[in-house]
């Protein structure tokens, strides 16, 4: 089984800054993209567990699937979680799973400014399984 990995679209950095006071970073795109995309990484067994539990009951599954969400600033939380059901051709099974395992991730280091991403994983089922 292979899962690929896409940043869609760059995050989108509202406009705005903290106070000076405080100490948040202020990344530019390239860097809150990397950042965001290593952090969304630390989950990858719990995506590679769904889509193992998904070839369970369907060997053929294959797809993309699209997850938007936002990256508060000051907290680094990721909320507004969701799948876009226009862009997602793998299952409801297998997209709910992804994004339940996504939820609760942080930003170790927030950032001054909110960030929007849409992420898009391709699944592969490269274990030999025949198609039927």
């Amino acid at each position: 089984m292979r899962i690929q990995t896409a940043l869609l679209t760059t995050l989108a950095l509202a406009a705005g800054l903290a106070s000076s006071a405080c100490s948040f970073l202020a990344r530019d795109t390239p860097t809150y993209e990397r950042d965001t995309s290593a952090l969304l990484d630390t989950r990858s067994s719990q995506l590679q567990s769904c889509y193992d539990q998904e070839l369970t009951r369907n060997p053929n599954m294959a797809g993309k699937l699209t997850v938007t969400f936002t990256v508060e600033k000051k907290s680094g939380k990721v909320t507004q979680m969701a799948w876009d059901k226009n862009r997602t051709t793998v299952s409801d099974g297998l997209a709910s799973c992804v994004t339940t395992a996504l939820e609760g991730l942080a930003l170790a280091q927030p950032d001054q400014r909110d960030g929007s991403a849409t992420f898009s994983y391709t699944f592969r089922n490269n274990s030999g399984v025949p198609a039927a």
